[in-house]
């Protein structure tokens, strides 16, 4: 079920922009693991990615739960909240992430790299999304999560060319103040960043 890596998960895979050591690859489980519903509608291209922010799924309860199969569904609840139309939902084409971090330290493919998301309001332009699974206000994020997050984000920061100063949160470039991604969880990005 771990995807292998072609060009429906890293658009530029075949065609990596950093040479020299090897370069440690993530499992990714497929979208296919959670949905087999397409986008609702045409999106935005991404075009040439630049960025990162990582978010936290923040529901009002501490998401505690490592079962692959309840976690797919979770996702799936994500994406509908998403799609639907309003008020019940976003209304938007698909997830707004591209990718999800459980808390097993899995890491799922959400919406296609080959597209903007809806993560970040007035910044998906070039941006790829990252959610981690939990409330980090109300809990810490488990160490194979760190761990899957800080796998994932390494490899893409080695084929996309971007310094840990691309590395954002949800906090950082939002137009309107919001916790995301939960103080727990900014003290590891900080961390990873080296401040």
């Amino acid at each position: 079920m771990i995807s292998s890596l072609d060009e429906s998960v890293f658009p530029d895979v075949t065609h990596p922009r950093v040479a020299g050591a090897a370069i440690k690859v993530p499992a990714i489980l497929p979208r296919s693991a959670f949905t087999q519903v397409a986008p609702t509608a045409a999106m935005i291209p991404m075009g040439v990615i630049e960025r990162v922010t990582i978010h936290h799924s923040g529901f009002p309860q501490a998401w505690i739960l490592d079962d692959q199969g309840l976690t797919a569904e979770h996702l799936e609840f994500i994406r509908r909240f998403h799609t639907d139309a309003p008020p019940a939902g976003r209304g938007w084409a698909d997830i707004g992430y591209h990718f999800a971090v459980d808390r097993a330290g899995r890491v799922w493919q959400g919406r296609s790299l080959l597209h903007q998301g809806a993560h970040v309001r007035n910044h998906n332009q070039h941006n790829v999304g990252i959610v981690v699974l939990g409330n980090f206000d109300l809990q810490s994020p488990t160490p194979a999560q760190v761990h899957g997050l800080t796998d994932l984000v390494t490899y893409l920061r080695c084929i996309y060319t971007m310094g840990q100063m691309e590395i954002w949160t949800h906090r950082e470039l939002a137009d309107e103040p919001t916790s995301c991604p939960g103080e727990a969880l900014m003290a590891k990005v900080r961390a990873f960043r080296g401040f």
